[in-house]
């Protein structure tokens, strides 16, 4: 049991360091870099990867950038990471999915909070919301480099209880819904929204599959 439990150090050990080494961290949109390609023609499966990013509007005005204005001030993936690496962001959400060339696929998770909220003076019930995350995506093989992707994201969780326990949870949930252009290995932002407080981004990455 002990050289089990040690083996398992060390391969947790050695993960740590690679993902180090590469400049990448666990949940967090990876550095823009030169993707190893498709095969000759297109072909081959694309594996993209989707961000769902929360940052601080008074970060994004240090930087003297909109989130969701136009050249030459507009908010960047730089950006992003720099307010990720100061903690004025966070990831709140994401996926993956891979498809062949000219194929769809969809990815869901669905998770479940009970709320329990007391009937009488000695009965207590538990009432289920759902919330999560749901990722459908199609790709077009543009060139051996770059693919267009026609993609559908929503992403939903639960804010806090409602004050009443006959009344519904309250949620925070954005949907998403377009088309890109993407260059392998080069994280862009598809779609942003923002209230008055912080900016929403949705970031995809596309990868040749096995890369």
């Amino acid at each position: 049991m002990f050289a089990k439990a040690k083996g398992i150090a060390i391969a947790a050990c050695v993960l740590l360091c690679t993902l180090s080494l590469m400049g990448s961290r666990a949940n967090v949109p990876p550095r823009p870099r030169a993707g190893l390609g498709l095969p000759p023609g297109g072909a081959g499966a694309v594996l993209v990867e989707a961000f769902v990013v929360e940052v601080n509007l008074p970060a994004l005005a240090k930087l003297e950038v909109s989130p969701i204005g136009q050249e030459p001030h507009a908010v960047s993936v730089a950006h992003i990471l720099q307010c990720l690496d100061t903690g004025q962001a966070r990831v709140i959400g994401g996926g993956k999915a891979a498809s062949q060339a000219d194929g769809r696929t969809e990815i869901q998770e669905k998770r479940t909070t009970y709320i329990r909220y007391e009937t009488g003076a000695s009965e207590t019930n538990y009432k289920p919301y759902q919330w999560g995350e749901r990722f459908s995506l199609g790709v077009i093989p543009l060139s051996d480099t770059a693919v267009s992707v026609q993609f559908s994201y929503s992403h939903t969780r639960l804010a806090r209880a409602a004050q009443s326990p006959d009344g519904p949870a309250n949620t925070d949930s954005w949907d998403w819904s377009s088309s890109a252009v993407l260059a392998l290995g080069q994280p862009q932002i598809v779609a942003a929204n923002q209230d008055a407080e912080k900016a929403v981004f949705l970031l995809l990455t596309a990868h040749a599959q096995g890369e």
